[in-house]
């Protein structure tokens, strides 16, 4: 059905239009490869590491992608916090996020999850990146924190809801009497109620058209999900389950089935839902220990996110003269503070072990005289270079950071062109701030300055997509009210007459709306 892991990634670049993003991170996790992966569309960048094939790090040059201006969408942080502390962490060097927590505006526990949170919507975006070019770099630099997500659990959450429906129907295709049936003893990843529905109605090998029937979903839902699954391995043809040989009677005991999860979360801009903690690594809960002092569980998540880009020296907090005894007591305390055995929760727990390996290690380096000298060397290295070449001026820094990609400068240029009546180079920047971040509000004035182009040839495709944009935010006002006005210019007056009064109803004070509402009226009585 697919091409195997191995010879996806056989290809070292190439294009997402043939090798889909879903298909490179499954052959990634399976091949289990620890890489970097570039990808290009335009303006636009991102760079993903990957380790032992799970996704720990994501950096792109969209800005509203950026940790600060993320924790400010989601009201975590004030406007004005967030500039304040982007000009302290240019000017100190110091990651954004250490300095919030410095400052006390968010806590160790909080900023790991919204760094989870954060990193989950940057991965997911990928799955829009359809005309993009990727590269696999074999080198990468290893992340300044410790986010790890879970890759099956980003495949069904990406194809379910960002991925182009256009993509999914060209990357899986099949006749009307295929038969799909369940794979047994494959672990999935956690399941929505819909995701949960459709699977266990594959256990009857349904044709498409009955799978549909049995989950009672729609074409687009039921494809996107069977996709998923099928590359996931939890589905396949039935004639190839039938070829597998049988798994031993405790072999399929101990596979675990997918299971439906908690209920999720909206995501901005779709009709889905995704939670994006179910994006890391699952793990059972259990009772706590040390898990319900806030305390001790903010401290083990500073010191967690913080512990990759510590050497030895830091990481075990002693001087570089440090001797045999002291070095020991140092590990040993540091051992005690974060002890796997301190905590019940499984994810604290996995933070805990953690934490635990790298002290281990570092201890381990600083035992060995020669290992130990090969760090001091390193130490010394880095402060002459620093004091040779000096740090880059505030001004360089800021100009790095500044030209990341901003949506809301490109929107606002093209109100400007819009107002002017440029319509063509609106639409240029319309499609600039859709391009960087797709929302409603955006796709709806890319809809606008489309039909106000050429409303003749236009219309159709402007209606269709401010409809779609309707249905995905019921609450964008700007759209109702063009969805009124591209009606109007098709004729479709009932219809135009629907959307003028949902725009009022959301906006009662513009009295325009009153005066629409009843023209298109009129109209509809003739």
């Amino acid at each position: 059905m697919f091409p195997t892991p191995a010879q996806v990634l056989r290809q070292r670049e190439g294009a997402l239009a043939e090798t889909p993003f879903p298909l490179l991170l499954h052959a990634l996790a399976i091949e289990e490869r620890t890489c970097t992966l570039e990808l290009k569309v335009r303006q636009r960048e991102k760079r993903i590491t990957f380790e032992d094939g799970a996704p720990v790090a994501c950096s792109s040059n969209l800005l509203h992608e950026t940790l600060g201006k993320f924790l400010v969408e989601k009201g975590k942080l004030t406007e004005a916090d967030y500039q304040k502390s982007l000009a302290e962490s240019v000017q100190t060097d110091v990651p954004i996020g250490g300095l919030l927590v410095q400052k006390g505006l968010i806590s160790p526990f909080d900023l790991y999850k919204q760094m989870q949170a954060n990193m989950a919507m940057k991965l997911l975006d990928c799955f829009r990146w359809t005309d993009a070019r990727f590269r696999l770099i074999a080198d990468i630099d290893p992340p300044d924190t410790s986010v790890r997500m879970n890759t099956a659990q980003l495949i069904l959450t990406g194809i379910s809801t960002m991925m182009p429906f256009d993509e999914v129907a060209t990357h899986f295709t099949f006749t009307d009497d295929r038969r799909f049936a369940q794979v047994p003893g494959v672990e999935g990843p956690r399941l929505s109620s819909k995701d949960a529905r459709l699977f266990q109605a594959l256990r009857f090998r349904p044709t498409f058209t009955e799978l549909q029937q049995r989950s009672g979903l729609d074409t687009d839902s039921t494809l996107r999900r069977l996709y998923a699954f099928c590359l996931l391995g939890l589905t396949d043809f039935a004639e190839e389950v039938d070829k597998r040989p049988p798994l031993a009677p405790s072999a399929v005991a101990a596979a675990p089935m997918p299971m439906p999860g908690p209920a999720l979360t909206p995501l901005p801009g779709t009709l889905e839902t995704v939670d994006p903690s179910a994006l890391v690594p699952a793990a059972a809960t259990g009772l706590p220990f040390s898990d319900e002092d806030e305390g001790v569980k903010n401290a083990l998540l500073s010191a967690f996110m913080s512990h990759r880009s510590q050497d030895p020296f830091d990481l075990l907090g002693v001087p570089e003269d440090v001797q045999p005894v002291a070095l020991r007591k140092a590990f040993l305390a540091l051992s005690d503070k974060f002890s796997p055995l301190r905590f019940q929760t499984a994810d604290l727990k996995e933070k805990a072990e953690g934490l635990l390996v790298g002290y281990a290690r570092a201890y381990g380096a600083l035992s060995e005289t020669e290992q130990a000298a090969l760090w001091r060397k390193r130490r010394a290295a880095a402060r002459e270079k620093k004091v040779g070449t000096g740090r880059p001026s505030t001004a360089e820094q800021f100009r790095i950071r500044t030209d990341l990609l901003d949506a809301s400068t490109q929107y606002e240029e093209a109100r400007k062109r819009l107002k002017a009546e440029n319509y063509a180079g609106a639409f240029e920047y319309f499609e600039y701030a859709c391009d960087i971040d797709p929302k409603p509000l955006y796709r709806a004035y890319r809809a606008w300055a489309r039909y106000l182009m050429k409303p003749e040839a236009h219309g159709k495709l402007a209606l269709q997509e401010l409809l779609d944009v309707v249905k995905q935010e019921p609450g964008c006002e700007e759209a109702w009210y063009f969805t009124g006005e591209v009606s109007r210019g098709e004729a479709q007056w009932a219809q135009a007459e629907d959307a003028y009064r949902k725009a009022f109803k959301l906006n009662p004070k513009n009295r325009q709306y009153v005066d629409l509402i009843q023209d298109t009226m009129k109209r509809v009585k003739r």
